[in-house]
């Protein structure tokens, strides 16, 4: 199996030595590829490689009339987005997951770090309202592949809390596993996203993944405030649908169905 990272930029400045690398590929909620996607778009970042190789998915993704691969790399010289819109097949994770780490280390990177949309907890049928969005929690938990005190108090001061019990499956958890044996410091920050039956994303949850991510890289200064907006528009429009929609489909009756020729 074959999927290596390779260095497209030609005027770009590729990832310098003591750089971040972020992990983002689609999972509960969309909100690790909303928070991918709007980090590239807030900080302006340029293409700077792609994955390919033998195990690579025959799939053109077309952006601005920009043709890419599944699985591209955008950045700066101190920070490195790995980004696909579409999900690793579970037999190709910790081949993508391996060849991430491996990347990350020819470039001497400081850190990598997953992120991760998680489903929420059930939430009690008596305690809820029917038909109501799920009160948002906003936690970010952070699961690392190695103790390391100085990355530790790092994320600590970030505010992300520490996962004591868990599983993490797909590319981050392949990322974590990968990690154990590794000198690169790995972690995965995992935020509770809602998927909407209509699929629109969890924006409210990518934007907890990027003010963590803030907190714990002050040079990456991304204003979250757009995102959480569109957020909101998008929970008025979802209440409105179902109000409407509450309205229009009327009550079913409780009488027996009279028989027809048909049955």
């Amino acid at each position: 199996m074959s999927l290596e990272w390779r260095d497209t930029a030609s005027t770009a400045s590729p990832l310098a030595p003591g750089g971040i690398v972020l992990s983002s590929f689609p999972s509960a909620g969309l909100a690790a590829t909303v928070a991918g996607h709007y980090i590239v778009k807030s900080l302006k970042l340029p293409r700077i490689g792609v994955f390919d190789g033998s195990d690579s998915q025959p799939i053109a993704v077309v952006q601005d009339g920009q043709v890419h691969p599944p699985i591209r790399v955008y950045g700066r010289s101190d920070l490195a987005v790995v980004l696909s819109e579409l999900p690793v097949p579970p037999d190709l994770a910790f081949v993508a997951a391996q060849a991430i780490l491996r990347g990350a280390e020819q470039r001497k990177a400081r850190w990598v770090i997953g992120l991760e949309g998680v489903m929420p907890h059930p939430v009690e049928a008596e305690s809820s309202t029917p038909g109501a969005t799920p009160a948002a929690d906003e936690t970010v938990w952070v699961a690392t592949s190695q103790e390391n005190a100085s990355f530790a108090a790092e994320l600590k001061k970030a505010n992300a809390r520490r996962l004591e019990d868990g599983v993490i499956g797909g590319l981050s958890g392949a990322l974590l596993i990968e990690g154990i044996a590794r000198a690169t410091p790995v972690a995965v920050l995992l935020v509770s996203a809602v998927t909407a039956a209509e699929g629109f994303p969890d924006h409210r949850a990518g934007a907890a993944l990027i003010e963590t991510l803030d907190r714990l890289l002050p040079e990456l200064k991304i204003d979250t405030g757009p995102l959480r907006t569109q957020a909101e528009s998008i929970e008025k429009a979802l209440r409105a649908a179902m109000r409407a929609r509450k309205h229009a489909v009327p009550e079913l009756s409780t009488e027996p169905a009279q028989p027809t020729i048909y049955g």
